[in-house]
């Protein structure tokens, strides 16, 4: 077996992809619904991953946490990130939408995510027979969703935080991560025990440097999208509790109506029809 190396992780990754999205075609869109992955790899031992405890909350697992969660004793050494860019139709189709989300998004979400959640536990084997130990939050039982104190709707690990640390974008007005391919995407990482260099972060520590609208910028584009307002005019005016009602008031009962099956609908109204849809608008 080859020696493991950055290149050998992101070929494998691309691989597990290549084989999965197969399982994931749309009739209209007459492909696939997801763009091939972009990856990051950060430093367990990262300074962020600590200070999460104090930005997000005392709850969110540090990647030492979480390996010994899986693995006791193990020592976390990288956390890698991966990016399912959103597929042009689905985008486009979702544009256009004033209220709810497109049957394409609304499949994109709900099986994209299926898709994705098949790679975190391929990735996760495919490491294992190289005797690398990972875990994946996504699995672990603990790791809801909730309304906490203080934070809001969130988990015990968050995607996009991770995302952010292995240098793969920056966050905007509505919260949602803008990556090189834009902001219409699905995310995924692990931690494993293999050591592998870290990705520099191309923005450095800001939080907000790919985002127009914060920072001196005066873009509302995701704020004007949002059809049950949301989004304000900076990141603290953000009101969670709006959005997960629409989301999972609202929407989930027109899907019902409308494409009569139960599912993760999303919305995505806020990552499509904006400047950082499908890039990094900054140009940087």
């Amino acid at each position: 077996m080859e020696t493991f190396s950055r290149p050998v992780l992101e070929r494998l990754i691309q691989e597990i992809y290549r084989q999965e999205i197969k399982h994931l075609f749309d009739e209209p869109v007459r492909g696939p619904l997801m763009a091939e992955p972009i990856i990051g790899v950060a430093s367990a031992a990262d300074p962020f991953f600590k200070e999460f405890k104090t930005i997000i909350g005392s709850f969110h697992w540090t990647p030492q946490e979480l390996i010994e969660r899986c693995h006791p004793g193990t020592r976390a050494a990288t956390v890698v990130s991966w990016c399912l860019p959103t597929a042009l139709p689905v985008r486009q189709v979702n544009r256009r939408q004033p209220l709810y989300p497109s049957r394409e998004w609304s499949y994109h979400r709900h099986f994209g995510e299926m898709i994705n959640t098949a790679m975190r536990r391929r990735i996760g084997e495919a490491l294992a027979e190289r005797d690398i130990r990972a875990a994946v939050a996504h699995f672990d039982p603990e790791n809801t969703t909730e309304r906490r104190e203080g934070t809001g709707w969130s988990s015990r690990w968050s995607e996009r935080h991770t995302a952010f640390v292995c240098g793969l974008g920056t966050f905007g007005l509505s919260g949602g991560l803008i990556t090189r391919k834009g902001k219409a995407h699905r995310l995924g990482s692990l931690v494993m025990d293999f050591e592998l260099p870290p990705d520099p972060r191309p923005y450095g520590d800001d939080p907000f440097a790919w985002c127009l609208g914060t920072n001196g910028g005066t873009c509302r584009a995701c704020r004007d999208r949002c059809p049950v307002g949301s989004i304000g005019n900076s990141p603290e005016e953000r009101n969670k509790d709006l959005c997960h009602s629409h989301d999972y008031g609202a929407i989930q009962e027109n899907g019902k109506k409308t494409l009569w099956w139960t599912g993760e609908f999303g919305c995505g109204l806020c990552q499509t029809g904006v400047p950082c849809e499908f890039r990094n608008p900054t140009g940087s």
